[in-house]
């Protein structure tokens, strides 16, 4: 067994893209999952001042469920511990965090759970990415 002291890295540098991957894969469920709901339901409806409004959002059911695919598929090759897989997982999930962010208004709280771990990913992705600049 090695110590951290004499391969000259820390002890977790390997589980960071497994954990980043993990929370990816999770949060592309959760997105297809959503995506399925949407499509299943009617519309939401919206209380503006002026009454209330149905909104169909069956476009942007769609785009979660290709987004949430995406995202699982890049959090799986994520976890290989590839410096350009971890480069392609950052891509999508900047991506879903974009289009998650557009749909605050509708499920705000699903939302902002799911940005949450999605920039906790983001983050563990860029530090593996910055640990294994020199050997990628």
């Amino acid at each position: 067994m090695r110590s951290p002291q004499a391969t000259g890295t820390a002890p977790d540098q390997a589980d960071r893209p497994l954990l980043a991957g993990g929370l990816l894969v999770a949060t592309g469920l959760i997105d297809v999952l959503s995506a399925y709901g949407m499509l299943r339901s009617g519309p939401f409806v919206v209380l503006s001042g002026g009454g209330l409004y149905p909104v169909d959002v069956t476009g942007w059911a769609w785009l979660h469920l290709a987004i949430g695919t995406a995202l699982a598929l890049a959090g799986l090759s994520a976890a290989t511990g590839r410096r350009d897989a971890a480069t392609v997982a950052i891509g999508c999930a900047v991506l879903a965090l974009a289009v998650e962010l557009l749909m605050l208004p509708y499920a705000p709280i699903r939302v902002v759970l799911v940005v949450a771990v999605e920039a906790a990913a983001i983050r563990l992705l860029l530090r593996h990415r910055r640990a294994t600049r020199g050997t990628g």
